[in-house]
């Protein structure tokens, strides 16, 4: 089978099922990786179990989605209450995971919603590892105030990695121009911001607005934007401070003006830069061709 040419619709279909499905399961994962990764804990060992009872949870009560819903987010042994975060997350990923399977859409029809086309499969799973980590990196972030290395720094290596290997993910088509685009998406993603970083830190250390051993900006942020910059371009990685500022304020407008200004205190930036960098990956040329149609129409008296 040639994975380079589109499908065809019945088995684009059996395709976006399985995506579906697969999605969910991941999404359980997730849930484990989230929960554990920020206390050093295991992914893999021990099974999932009941935080208060600590029964381990077999298989036909850990179905993704599913079980929220049959046991009524309750365990079944103590019936301790279970977030329905967990089937919200697994609901997340299978829904990003069939939209990923729709910028491969089957021959002969184009991508719904305006989406990017992939030219080749292979690109589908990177894009699928690339979101795991964004809903984990977004998760974490709003629970810890933290993003994990394992996911920014891991991004960063498995985004120049995958690059060489599936250079259509930068929707390019040789190995090299991959690589190019991955290193130079994560030069554009971490330095410049680092560079703030250590600015501003000197500037506001010697205001005294912060401690000596504070610092104006988080690392994990400046960390996860490389790791967006390796997996999709230099153009994403700068897209995504720019939404992730946009997405901010708009956040932010409605709590000052509503006396709330204390609670832009809980709210971590790491979510608005996942949030840029998953609007570019189904949007990214498109949004970058209608601006720069704007930027270069006449302009008419």
């Amino acid at each position: 089978m040639d994975f380079s040419q589109p499908f065809t619709r019945d088995l684009w279909l059996i395709c976006t099922i399985f995506a579906a499905l697969f999605g969910a399961n991941i999404g359980s994962f997730l849930n484990v990786c989230i929960y554990r990764i920020p206390i050093d804990e295991s992914v893999v060992k021990p099974r999932s179990h009941c935080m208060r009872c600590g029964k381990l949870i077999p298989w036909y009560h850990n179905l993704p989605i599913i079980s929220y819903f049959v046991l009524r987010g309750q365990c079944a042994n103590c019936k301790a209450p279970f977030s329905f975060r967990y089937a919200a997350i697994e609901l997340l990923t299978a829904l990003l995971f069939v939209a990923v399977c729709c910028q491969f859409p089957p021959a002969g029809v184009q991508a719904p919603f305006g989406f990017v086309t992939f030219t080749h499969a292979a690109a589908v799973p990177v894009a699928w590892l690339f979101l795991s980590g964004l809903i984990i990196a977004t998760f974490v972030d709003f629970d810890h105030f933290i993003i994990p290395d394992s996911i920014s720094i891991g991004g960063m290596i498995v985004g120049v990695i995958l690059s060489s290997l599936v250079p259509e993910i930068h929707h390019e088509t040789i190995a090299l121009r991959g690589l190019s685009a991955s290193l130079l998406g994560l030069a554009a993603g971490f330095l410049p911001l680092q560079g703030i970083r250590l600015l501003g830190t000197a500037f506001y250390r010697r205001k005294g607005r912060i401690g000596p051993d504070d610092y104006a900006m988080g690392f994990g942020d400046i960390k996860l934007i490389g790791a967006i910059g390796a997996f999709l371009g230099w153009q994403a990685a700068l897209f995504s401070i720019m939404a992730a500022a946009l997405f901010g304020t708009l956040v932010a407008l409605p709590l000052v003006v509503s006396g709330h200004r204390k609670l832009l205190d809980k709210l971590p930036f790491g979510p608005y830069l996942s949030l840029g960098a998953t609007v570019w990956l189904f949007w990214g040329p498109a949004i970058l061709s209608a601006y720069i149609a704007m930027l270069t129409a006449p302009i008419t008296s």
